[in-house]
Parts: structure tokens; sequence; C-alpha cells
């Protein structure tokens, strides 16, 4: 390689190329593009790249090198240097003073400061430090840095107050600990006028967003606020913000009304005031401008764990390409069937409703959503049976299958919560996993549909809390994928099916409080789940190790059987028995009273024979008489 001095451009860039970086590349002095980013590269940096004083760009990012670097004295041709997600570490001097105009810097393991030498760098309009163990504060020069509008110093330790650049497009400041108002002094309107998107999520932000945001950052499409301590109201002036795509003021202390004005917003793609106090009822909102060619622009409206109240608008029915739709956590009411069309909402993923006040029947349209993958109603006041048809919603039914599409994978930074086994945990970059039905705490009645057992991606199926009646449906276990099932607290009969023992993810299951009989079905699965008493308490006629009945074999019952019948038998003869000797002593006693007092005494013999034959005579003119009269009346 080092003896191609003529080459100008190297691409080598995701070659799964491993090893040192060769000596010899120093060689190369018409080279004006290196890249080598995306390899297996490991070791240091040869020194002998500082020979490539022809050099404009470099790319040595995402692989396995680590060292110093402590040259750039030749590479004064220098524009473009990408070092990030490597373990190379800058040792330059804090009063170093470059030979070059940078317009593009990343690196990784900065160890300290904002290297004080890029307010040298006039030219510089990309600067990416994420993850390079910076702290301290932000300097007051970077608000000078007239080039600069790419800016990414996240997940690092920097404090106080943050400082953008005066013509700054995009500005990345999350998961630091800065602090403050994030628009400080009253900025003057036009002063940042180029800002686009701004993420400042994860920090320590405190104070109101300022009404004059939307003079200062007209243009705005992306503002992430999330997990600070931003209070106050959602101010009117956001109603100007009509270019936003992006809003997520997630984890804050916001109260007050949503304002009406979002149904004037065109093209929004995610809105996300969770987790605050925000009261009053859910304005209408807008996505309907199209921002792809197929007309497949998406809406993620996440507004669960406030104060809201009221019914949903009927309006919703107009949010055609909605794919997450979390209300939870919140005090609305009414009925589904009224704002809810299967319709209209052919794209849904995600339906939050649980934790409200929502009343009425669970619409059988629910089961035609094609890509539904989370439904979660519990905890509200439904009524009616539960729609048996829920195994029409094909995307439950591939264990295992990833739903979302690739224009998905933004939404994977945010988390959906959900509670699994009687723990809330937020999925993110797995939450495209995730099958969950919950319709616990309700007050549904009829029995389980036998339709549910064919969604065979289940992962989790709560239905706890009712007043479900019937059996557990013996097919229970074609759920393959299940891994958490929750029936307890319900009116179910009969005996558990012996196929639940062929669940084999199962881990958690809770079929307590019913009125379950019989034996409980035996399964290697079912062996390994902990608390066993606790599984199948409140249900007391079944039987099994871990309850207070035990079951009884059928060898035991057979060899009582045999046993009690032999004892019967024995006790039946020496009844016979005892019973015979008692008549025949009977007999005996008397026959020889009586007989005996005849033979020894001649006067008792003579007067019973007297008796017996007066006793003849008796009788025989009696039925002489009455056959005469007969006869005379049989003549006349």
């Amino acid at each position: 390689m080092g003896s191609m001095k003529q080459l100008r451009y190297l691409y080598l860039a995701s070659s799964s190329i491993g090893g040192l970086v060769p000596y010899e590349l120093g060689n190369l002095t018409n080279l004006l593009v290196l890249y080598l980013y995306q390899n297996n590269l490991s070791g240091a940096i040869p020194a002998s790249i500082e020979k490539l004083s022809n050099l404009k760009s470099l790319d040595i990012s995402d692989n396995n090198l680590s060292g110093e670097i402590s040259y750039f004295t030749n590479l004064s041709s220098l524009k473009d240097l990408y070092m990030d997600m490597t373990m190379l570490t800058l040792n330059l001097s804090s009063d170093w003073i470059p030979p070059l105009q940078l317009r593009t810097f990343s690196a990784s393991n900065i160890n300290g400061e904002i290297p004080p030498w890029l307010q040298t760098q006039k030219n510089l309009s990309l600067l990416s430090l994420y993850n390079a163990n910076i702290s301290g504060i932000m300097p007051i020069w970077f608000h000078t840095m007239q080039q600069l509008y790419f800016v990414d110093l996240s997940n690092n330790n920097l404090s106080g107050s943050p400082i953008f650049p005066i013509h700054f497009h995009t500005i990345v400041l999350s998961n630091n600990s800065l602090s403050g108002e994030f628009l400080l002094n009253g900025s003057k309107i036009g002063v940042y006028h180029e800002a686009e998107d701004i993420d400042l999520s994860n920090n320590l932000f405190s104070g109101p967003i300022l009404e004059g945001l939307t003079h200062i950052m007209p243009s705005l499409t992306i503002l992430f606020l999330s997990n600070n301590q931003i209070n106050g109201q959602i101010p009117n002036s956001f109603c100007k913000l009509t270019s936003l795509n992006y809003l997520d003021i997630n984890n804050n202390s916001l109260s007050g009304d949503i304002p009406n004005c979002f149904a004037n917003f065109t093209s929004l793609i995610i809105v996300r005031l969770s987790y605050n106090k925000l009261i009053g009822n859910i304005p209408c909102f807008n996505n309907s401008e199209t921002l792809y060619s197929d007309n497949s622009m998406e809406f993620y409206l996440h507004l669960n764990d406030n104060m809201l109240s009221g019914e949903i608008p009927s309006c919703f029915n107009d949010l055609t390409n909605l794919k997450v739709l979390d209300i939870g956590g919140n005090q609305l009411s009414g009925k589904v069937l009224k704002w809810f069309s299967a319709e209209k909402f052919r794209e849904l993923q995600i339906l939050r409703l649980r934790g409200n006040k929502f009343s009425g029947t669970i619409p059988r349209q629910i089961c035609y959503l094609p890509h539904l993958q989370i439904m979660d109603l519990g905890h509200n006041h439904f009524t009616g049976s539960i729609p048996p048809c829920l195994s029409n919603l094909t995307s439950m039914t591939s264990p295992n299958a990833s739903q979302m599409t690739e224009t998905n994978k933004f939404i994977e930074t945010y988390d959906v919560r959900e509670v699994i086994q009687g723990i809330e945990y937020a999925y993110t970059s797995t939450l495209r996993y995730l099958v969950d039905i919950d319709l616990s705490s309700n007050n549904l009645v009829g029995s389980i549909p036998v339709d549910i057992t064919k969604i065979s991606g289940l992962l989790n199926l709560n239905l706890s809390h009712n007043q479900l009646s019937g059996t557990i449906p013996v097919n229970i276990g074609g759920l393959k994928s299940l891994e958490s099932l929750d029936l307890s607290n319900n009116k179910l009969r009969g005996s558990i099916p012996t196929s639940i023992g062929e669940l084999y993810m199962l881990s958690n299951l809770n079929l307590s409080y019913n009125n379950l009989s019989g034996p409980i079905p035996t399964g290697n699965q079912l062996q390994t789940l902990s608390d066993q008493a606790s599984i199948y308490v409140g249900n007391p006629y079944l039987c099994g190790d871990f309850l207070p009945m035990k079951c009884k074999s059928k060898v035991d019952k057979k060899d009582k059987g045999s046993s009690n019948k032999g004892k019967g038998n024995k006790k039946e003869k020496l009844e016979k028995m005892g019973f015979g000797l008692v008549v025949m002593s009977g007999f005996a006693t008397g026959f020889w009273g009586v007989v005996g007092g005849l033979v020894v005494n001649r006067r008792w013999r003579h007067a019973v024979f007297r008796r017996v034959e007066d006793g003849y005579n008796w009788l025989y003119v009696i039925v002489a008489v009455r056959v005469a009269k007969a006869r005379r009346i049989i003549r006349r």
C-alpha cells in the first residue's frame, strides 16, 4: 500500500478490517480523503499519518483504536476530523494553537473541559463531543461561534446555564447537569431565528416556558425538554409554532390546560406531554400534512399520567395515521364507541386507556386493527363480555415478530410503561417486541373467549379482577409465547386445563380466588414458578401438594375401596351369624318353655288339648253354618 503514492482517495469503511493501522499509510503523501470508519482496527494511530500534509478529511471513528494523539502540526489542510466511538484520547495543551481550521470535529474521550482551542476554529460548523467525559461549565465563547450550526454535547457532565451559538440549527445538550432557565436574559428577537432542533432533555432546567419562545425561535421543528423541572402552563404562543414536528415536555411539572390550537398544526409527528399536572379536556390534534410521498406520516400521542378529564373529542377520528395513543392514568370518561373507529385507526399499534373512567362495552371493532400489539384497557368501568374475535389482531399472532417498521425506530428513544406481573416497566428499545392484552379491573362478564388461545405471539394476558365465569379454555396452551397469565379474582370454575403445562415461556401465573376444582396440573415449567401456594389460593376445591387439600391418587382409592369392601363383608357375616344365634336361642327357649311344661305337668297338658279341641269345634260350626246359608241364597 505504501507504494501507491499517487493515491488521493482511500475508502475502506465498513469492510470488517482488523489489526493495526499500517505505518506505510504515511507514504501516501497525496492522499486527500482517508475513511477507515466502522472496522475492527485496534492499537494506536501511527505517527506517520502526520506526513499526510494534503489530507482534508480523516474518519477513523467506530473502531477499537486506543492511545493518545498529540500531533497535528503538519496536518494544516485537514478540514474534517472524525474520531468518535474509539478509545483515542487527544493529549493537547490548553494553550495549543492549531495550524488548521476545521469544519467538522467529532471525538470521544476528551476527559476534561470543552477544549479551549475550539474557539479558534472560525469555520467550525459541526461539533460532536457526545459521551466524551466532558465536565465543567459551557464557555461563553460558544455564543460567538458564527458558523457553528450543529452541536452535540450530550451524555456528559456539563453544568451551569446553556450557551447557544447565535446561528445554530441543531443543539443537543441532553443528559447533562445544566440548570436554570433554558432561554436566558430575555433573549432578543431574531438571535436564534435559524434554530430548528433543540434537545435539552434530562437536565435540571426549571421555571416556565417563555411566552416569547416563538418570537425567538420561530422555525422550531423539534423541541425536547423532557425530564426536567419546568413548571407553569404551556404558553398560547405555542400556537404559532406551526412547523413543529416533535414536541416532548414529558415528566415535568406543567399545569393548566393544553392549548386548543394544536388542531392548527398540520405536521405533528410526536406530542408527548406525559407525567405532568395538566388538567381540563383533551383538545383536537391534527397531522394531516403529508411529509412522505406514500401519505404515511405517522402520529404518536402521549398524554398519560396527568389530570385530564371529560370525554375524548370525536375529532380523534381524523387521526388516520395514529400509531400510538397513550392517554392512561387520567380521569377521562365516556364510551369508547363515540370516538373510536377501527376504519380510521388502521395504523394503530399501541392503545393504552388504562386507569381512567371509561364505561360501556369494549367495541367489537377493536378486533380489526391489523397492527395493534399493545391493548391496555385495565382499571376502567368497562362492562359486557370480551370480544370473541381477538384472534383477528394479526400483529399479535406471530411469536416474537418485530411489528414496528424502520420508520418507527425513532420512537424507540421513548418509553411506554406497562404493568406486567404487578410491576410497571418502561419499554424502550424492546417496545417493538411487546405483545400485551390487559383488561383487568373492569366489570366484564361472560366466559373467556376460546378465540383468545389463537394469539400465539401474546406475551402478557391479564384478565384479573372482573366477573368472568365459565371455564378456562381447554386450549390455553396454544399461547406459546406467554410469559405472564393472570386470571385471578373472577368466578371461573371447573378444572385447570392440563395444556397450561405446555406454556414453556411462563414465568408468572395467578389463578387465585376463583371457583376452580380438581388437581393442579403438572409440567416442568409450572414446577419452576415461585410461591406456588399463592398461585392457587382462594380455590377451596383445588387439590395439590402446595395446597391444604391433598389429591388422592387412583391407587390409594382402589386399595382403600378393596379394604373397605373386605371389612364390610366380614362385618356382614358376623352380623348374620349373631342374628342367627339370637333367633335360634330364642326359638329354643320358647319351644322348650312351652313343650317342656306340657310334658312335665299333666293338668296343663289336658287343659291345652281341651282348648284346642274346643277351638276346632267352634271353627267347624261357624264354617258349616255359613256354607249352609250360602247355599240357600243360591237356590233362591
